[in-house]
C-alpha cells in the first residue's frame, strides 16, 4: 500500500472512531494520537519527548538503557556490582533519555506535527533526511 493511501485510510478510521467509539473501545495507536492532540503526555513511551524509563535487565543481572538498545555501549552495569537506583539515576542513563529529543534532525524539530510522535523510537530512525542527516 502506498504511504499516502495508508495515511488516508488511518485518518478515515481515526475520524470515525473519534465520533463513535472513544471511551468504549480502545485502539492504542489512536488513543495515543488523541492524547497527543489534546496536549497530554503520550501513554506509549515511544511517542514521548524523551526516553529512559523502560530499561532492560538480562538474566545475569546486566542492566541496559532500553530493551531496544541491548548493546555493549548501552550497558549501565550489573545489579550484583552496582545498585539499581544508582544505575537508573546515572548520567549515562539521563543522557540516553535526553538523546531521543536532542538528536532529532532539524527537519523533525521544525515539524508542525512533532507533538504526535516526537521522532518515535530512536531505534526506528534509519532514514536519511532530504538534507542528508541521519534520523
Amino acid at each position: 500500500m502506498e504511504p499516502l493511501a495508508y495515511g488516508r485510510f488511518l485518518t478515515q478510521i481515526f475520524d470515525e472512531r473519534v465520533k463513535k467509539d472513544v471511551g468504549r473501545t480502545f485502539v492504542q495507536l489512536f488513543d495515543v494520537a488523541l492524547e497527543s492532540r489534546m496536549g497530554m503526555e503520550a501513554s506509549l513511551r515511544i511517542f514521548r519527548k524523551t526516553c529512559g524509563s523502560a530499561l532492560a535487565m538480562e538474566h545475569g543481572g546486566d542492566l541496559y538503557s532500553c530493551g531496544h538498545f541491548v548493546y555493549p555501549e548501552n550497558k549501565l552495569d550489573n545489579v550484583m556490582e552496582t545498585a539499581l537506583e544508582e544505575m537508573v539515576g546515572s548520567a549515562q542513563q539521563k543522557k540516553f533519555g535526553m538523546d531521543k529529543r536532542d538528536t532529532l534532525p532539524r527537519m523533525c524539530r521544525a515539524c508542525d506535527v512533532r507533538f504526535a510522535c516526537n521522532g518515535e523510537c530512536p531505534k526506528h530512525r534509519f532514514v536519511m533526511t532530504p538534507d542528508g542527516k541521519r534520523g
